[in-house]
């Protein structure tokens, strides 16, 4: 089908009648009628049946009309972003982050960069780490943040920001009481109900490993793929887990106890980009906001943290 055919099909699909697509698209009935003609012909199929006066969409026509709606959504992009561009020059920014890394530092970084930048257009995505790398190759995205993300010859990683692993309890479920050090051994811990992790990122090995290295296995029922998910199951009394730093503060202090976890399980963000092709000004900016959102919630840590802390060494273990 060509453009043309399309847009009156879709016209039809929309309105229902030849006389209402052809004042939907500012032409004459029998050009609309005309170019159905022309479009069924060329297909080899009928897309519309008469009924009372109306058109009725044949199965084949249904079947094509949802890929035209998503042709027509990246038209409707491409003209946005070239409307920008010839009143503003303020173009486009494509960004993904990881599921985890969306809500509590994706979206504020984002607000501060249109604050700035209002004129441009941007396109917000969560991707998985594999996801966005392969986004970046097929020039889909222009930039994207993960955790610790493995290396790549066609990638470019800079680092953004570092955080560490934090225990999250249900207040239902409160730790007890630490020792004289004001730890608790993390097998005892371990001893309650624990939402562990299905997935292959970085963080998820980083858990399994350690628990792995500690010769622990927690008694868990629940498995989830993202760290969002597994602080909702917490936030509903349903166990305790181990949540990123960012994915943990954003959890309602009414509902979950946040706890350090010593040694530290630390992580790193990075920012991806395509390495043949040069950071925009946008994708600078976008960084650099990525960066302050971060920093703004790494502040309020300290006030977050609650006693005791969780401790994996040997000592700890012993400690009643």
């Amino acid at each position: 089908m060509r453009l043309r055919q399309i847009e009156v099909f879709r016209a039809v699909m929309l309105t229902g009648t030849v006389s209402e697509a052809a004042r939907l698209l500012h032409v004459s009935q029998p050009v609309v009628t005309r170019v159905l003609q022309h479009a069924e012909a060329s297909l080899g199929f009928r897309l519309f049946d008469r009924q009372r006066g109306r058109l009725q969409p044949t199965p084949e026509a249904q079947a094509l009309y949802g890929d035209v709606e998503r042709l027509y959504g990246e038209i409707e992009r491409v003209r946005r972003v070239s409307e920008s561009l010839r009143h503003k020059g303020a173009g486009r920014l494509r960004v993904a982050a990881t599921p985890s890394l969306a809500n509590p530092l994706l979206v504020p970084a984002v607000r501060r960069f249109c604050a700035r930048h209002p004129e441009t257009q941007v396109q917000v995505l969560t991707h998985h780490t594999n996801e966005i790398v392969a986004a970046l190759l097929a020039n889909q995205i222009d930039v994207g943040f993960a955790f610790s993300p493995p290396r790549h010859e066609a990638i470019s990683s800079v680092p953004v920001a570092t955080g560490r692993m934090l225990l999250a309890v249900p207040r239902a479920l409160p730790l007890p009481a630490g020792g004289k050090r004001g730890v608790v051994p993390i097998r005892k811990v371990l001893e309650r109900p624990f939402i562990g992790y299905d997935d292959d990122s970085s963080l998820g090995l980083l858990v399994r490993q350690t628990l792995a290295r500690h010769a622990l296995e927690p008694h868990s029922t629940l498995e989830v793929q993202t760290y969002s998910l597994a602080l909702a199951l917490v936030d509903a009394g349903l166990g305790l887990t181990l949540l990123d730093q960012y994915t943990a503060l954003s959890a309602n202090p009414a509902n979950v106890a946040l706890h350090d976890v010593q040694p530290e399980l630390g992580f790193e963000i990075q920012m991806l980009r395509a390495s043949h092709r040069g950071a925009s000004s946008l994708v600078d900016d976008m960084h650099a906001q990525f960066a302050a959102a971060a920093e703004a919630l790494d502040a309020t840590l300290d006030h977050r943290l609650e006693a005791p802390a969780a401790q994996f060494d040997a000592t700890a273990r012993q400690a009643p």
